[in-house]
């Protein structure tokens, strides 16, 4: 099993925490938002409304109605878009979407971008939501595919609609929409070099602003084309991605045009995708959902709290001055959880002891809990399985929390009891090769071979070879296939559903 790794980050130098005269952060929280943020009451209420409407707009352009979808997505929003841009250590961007150091799904944005960038609030919630519908998704799809949902943040009227843009027949212009083309899109689809189809298909790493610009227009240009001239084909495509299917064998499948390999064939659509971007003729189509944008007040977030949030967002990765602010943080508040193991981990020291006094200090922090379970060793087992289940029983959306306990209960022969956290941590997060090879093992334990076969070999075909842990994935998949043979029953038979938070497998 691998675990998560908590790296220091540095925060900007002119951030100032509330016990140095900042400003307080709040957390607040809706049916499917956890918002933190030093925000006035006034704007929370009108970015929770509007975060709550595209969320369900999203999913009415995605499955057509509102299932729902386990967990809830973290966004920090800061009031100073000057400290969003230091802390992100990128001005080109208006927000972003990653995983915090507990494994949560988490957006990152400035407040104003409720009024300058919709969209991109709208970009980052559907790569979030296209997570449980889609398991394995290519660079191109996943951006093509945010790109093409992100317009329903714009809301239009009848005097509005945008360049290039036509609704369905028989659709009134007005109120939200799916696959529009905004002014700036646009002139940026006539003015933006083409990127060839044998490059776009093989995008994964990251590239400098620009570059990326044109790749995720490129990306758009792709799924809006498919959407409107290969719908059959896409939503065939799309059927072996939920069903969790190599994705490029998936391509090659549904789709053999797009071969990555055929260089003839790409060619040809190539030239499609050059008459499309000229044609400026984008088919789009209306999208209505009702949502609940009410929400909570949990409390002003603790200045050590704050210090480690802003490490937790931050891109640059400066350990000494990382560590510094860590250190802030603990002076601030010596039981902070998230320091504590940063600072143990830089010192390769045990931060067993500090954790117990975090938790006695902090008894509702299920962060607290969940480290000092993951530091336990040896004879701590029942220590160990307390303080997991306390993560788990505070904080029952953390698919990390889930995760080690089901892990923690499989190592000891008690696998049935395994078999809900497992199954919960997967539907937390879809797509976690680390939740997948525990859910396999745990169905390997309770005798289900041929879906622990199926489970482990996706876990496996989704880590790098040289990613950390790797060899034990392959271990247990090499164990999976002597005890079950090589063949095995279609993915589909384990594919998480959305609408359920603990299916059975």
């Amino acid at each position: 099993m691998i675990t998560a790794l908590l790296v220091p980050v540095a925060a900007n130098a002119g951030f100032r925490c509330p016990a140095k005269g900042g400003s307080e952060w709040r957390e607040y929280r809706s049916k499917h938002f956890v918002v933190q943020s030093d925000a006035g009451r006034f704007t929370i209420e009108l970015l929770v409304k509007e975060l709550e409407h595209v969320h369900a707009l999203e999913l009415q352009a995605l499955v057509g109605e509102q299932v729902e979808i386990p967990g809830h997505l973290r966004v920090i929003a800061f009031a100073d878009p000057g400290l969003f841009w230091d802390v992100a250590g990128n001005r080109e961007t208006d927000g972003f979407f990653k995983y915090s150091g507990m494994r949560e799904p988490m957006i990152v944005l400035p407040i104003v971008g409720l009024e300058t960038s919709p969209e991109t609030i709208a970009h980052e919630i559907a790569h979030h939501l296209s997570t449980f519908f889609f398991l394995r998704q290519p660079r191109w799809f996943s951006e093509g595919l945010a790109e093409f949902l992100q317009t329903v943040a714009i809301v239009r009227t009848e005097s509005s609609t945008p360049i290039g843009s036509h609704i369905r027949q028989g659709e009134r212009s007005g109120g939200r929409a799916a696959g529009m083309v905004p002014r700036n899109m646009s002139f940026a689809v006539q003015e933006t070099s083409y990127v060839p189809l044998q490059q776009l298909l093989r995008w994964e790493g990251e590239l400098d602003a620009a570059e990326a610009a044109k790749y995720h227009l490129a990306s758009w240009v792709l799924y809006h084309w498919l959407w409107n001239k290969r719908s059959k084909q896409l939503t065939a495509f799309q059927q072996r991605l939920m069903n969790g299917e190599e994705p490029s064998a998936a391509l090659r499948m549904e789709i053999p045009e797009l071969d990555p390999g055929n260089r003839a064939t790409l060619a040809k659509v190539d030239d499609e995708l050059q008459e499309y971007r000229r044609s400026g003729r984008y088919v789009s189509y209306r999208v209505s959902a009702a949502s609940n944008g009410s929400f909570s007040d949990a409390g002003p977030v603790g200045s050590g709290d704050v210090h480690m949030l802003m490490l937790d967002v931050g891109y640059r990765k400066t350990d000494k001055d990382g560590l510094a602010d860590v250190d802030e943080a603990l002076a601030e508040d010596a039981t902070e959880p998230m320091a504590i193991s940063v600072r143990a981990a830089a010192d390769k020291s045990s931060p067993v002891a500090a954790l117990r006094k975090s938790v006695a200090a902090r008894p509702g922090d299920w962060r607290a809990w969940l480290l000092l379970g993951s530091a336990l060793e040896g004879a701590a087992a029942d220590e160990k399985e307390a303080a997991f289940r306390k993560a788990v029983a505070l904080n029952p959306d953390s698919s990390w929390a889930n995760n080690d306990l089901a892990w923690h209960l499989l190592s000891h022969g008690r696998a049935k009891e395994a078999l809900p956290f497992a199954n919960r941590a997967l539907d937390l997060i879809p797509a976690s090769a680390n939740s997948i090879d525990t859910l396999a093992a745990v169905a390997a334990a309770v005798g289900k071979c041929n879906e622990a076969l199926v489970l482990q070999r996706r876990a496996v075909s989704m880590l790098s070879p040289k990613a950390t842990g790797v060899e034990g994935f392959r271990k247990r998949l090499a164990d999976y296939e002597a005890r079950c043979g090589s063949a095995a029953p279609a993915a589909t038979s384990v594919a998480p559903t959305p609408s359920s938070s603990s299916s059975s497998r």
